[in-house]
């Protein structure tokens, strides 16, 4: 059995992407990540008098709020170490993105189940990567839970998808026809609390990181801070070594419409990360 623990970055409508990241991870080794993400929580939290609740990935990096007290290197090393931890821990990263603009003027009349809604169908994208990867490994011993943050809207619709998966969707990981739709994952999502779920608060702050990897290159916007650039691109070479590879992100060698589609809605500049 393993878990997916999902958030994103660029919700709002006039980001010009939405990126969403899922940290997978197996059940047997879940305790243990739990038990140091507490260890690595609880050091942070040295940083402050205050209590700390949770990681917001945007007050870290850009030193918002209470992190303005916290000296810019310092910050940096934390994100660079989280960024390197889930990888030291060999879990796996699913990474989704929507060009927003591409969304709109994409033909979006074959996939009417989230066609009026980006936040949605990345994390669809999301668990048809998990499907995909996860159907062709032969030691594969169980399904995948998916727990996003309680907060999002849309899931409750993310649910039904999942219970009960559009027919268009089956290309995209080749389904038999034996074969039970998104037979790998567990067919529901599951709400959680980004303050219970220290991966939660993680995959946001990787969501962000390669949100602004793609403003940064693509987009063509401003450092916030200097050296911001050098940190974010170093980072993101960190995670796209633990990605799924690029053929189960977005597969080209397919005649697939959604397949086409997730790839023509995509940010280049993230199309390009990893192998």
């Amino acid at each position: 059995m393993k878990v997916c623990y999902v958030d994103e970055s660029g919700n709002d409508k006039n980001d010009p992407c939405l990126v969403m990241v899922g940290i997978v991870v197996d059940a047997y080794r879940l305790n243990r990540t739990r038990e140091e993400f507490k260890g690595i929580f609880d050091d942070i939290q040295q940083q402050f008098q205050e209590s700390l609740k949770e990681l917001k990935g945007a007050k870290v990096i850009f030193g918002r709020d209470r992190w303005r007290k916290v000296d810019p290197e310092t910050r940096q090393r934390i994100v660079s170490f989280l960024c390197n931890w889930v990888g030291n821990r060999k879990h796996h990263i699913v990474l989704a993105a929507i060009d927003r603009e591409r969304f709109k003027q994409s033909d979006r009349s074959r996939f009417p189940e989230v066609a009026n809604d980006p936040w949605l169908a990345c994390s669809l994208h999301i668990a048809l990567q998990i499907q995909k990867y996860h159907q062709g490994k032969k030691k594969n011993k169980g399904r995948t839970f998916l727990f996003i943050d309680e907060n999002k809207q849309g899931a409750d619709k993310l649910s039904e998808l999942l219970f009960k998966p559009p027919e268009w969707t089956d290309p995209y990981y080749g389904r038999r026809k034996s074969q039970a739709r998104l037979d790998q994952l567990i067919d529901s999502s599951f709400a959680v609390k980004s303050h219970h779920a220290g991966l939660v608060q993680v995959a946001d702050m990787y969501a962000l990181i390669l949100r602004r990897y793609a403003e940064l290159h693509e987009y063509k916007r401003s450092e916030e801070w200097q050296g911001e650039k050098s940190l974010i691109d170093e980072c993101a070479r960190t995670l796209a070594s633990r990605m799924l590879p690029k053929a189960t992100r977005w597969p080209e060698r397919t005649d697939a419409p959604c397949c086409k589609w997730y790839n023509d809605i995509a940010p280049k500049s993230l199309r390009g990360l990893g192998s």
